[in-house]
């Protein structure tokens, strides 16, 4: 198995076990935390993380090549992910969001990855793997699709 494989089911399982804990934080039958401060917790944990990672990957702690420039860069990014996530904090806190069903919904943002890769970054897979990832996608679509429907 390749290792960015692997390294991306483990990022889904530690994804998904967050998912439960954010419906646990802010959830009215749970703790009801406000989102906004939630979120506040949740970036305070990712930035210990980042300097972890400084700290236990040494080669992370060089500054070079467009280190600088990606950090600049990775202030919007990191915008765009708490935004999402902050939407995502709010609509657990309603007693009638099911997490069941609003993961596979926000978790159609693989497609928008997969396109925008395609456009933006050039990787369209070729031959099989083309068939492999259309086929992955249709998955998706119509997984949300169903989970949507009433």
């Amino acid at each position: 198995m390749k290792s960015w494989f692997v390294i991306g089911l483990a990022a889904s399982l530690i994804y998904g076990v967050s998912a439960v804990i954010f419906k646990l934080l802010t959830a009215e039958r749970y703790l009801g935390g406000h989102p906004a401060w939630v979120l506040t917790a949740i970036g305070s944990g990712i930035a210990l993380c980042g300097a972890l990672g400084v700290i236990f990957w040494p080669a992370a702690a060089r500054v070079g090549g467009n280190t600088l420039t990606a950090c600049a860069l990775g202030v919007p990014a990191g915008l765009l992910n708490g935004f999402a996530t902050l939407l995502v904090l709010w609509a657990l806190r309603s007693p009638a969001t099911n997490l069941s069903q609003l993961v596979p919904v926000y978790n159609t943002n693989t497609l928008v990855a997969f396109l925008l890769a395609v456009i933006f970054l050039k990787e369209l897979p070729q031959g099989v793997d083309l068939l492999r990832n259309l086929a992955g996608a249709i998955l998706i679509v119509t997984g949300s699709w169903l989970i949507g429907i009433k």
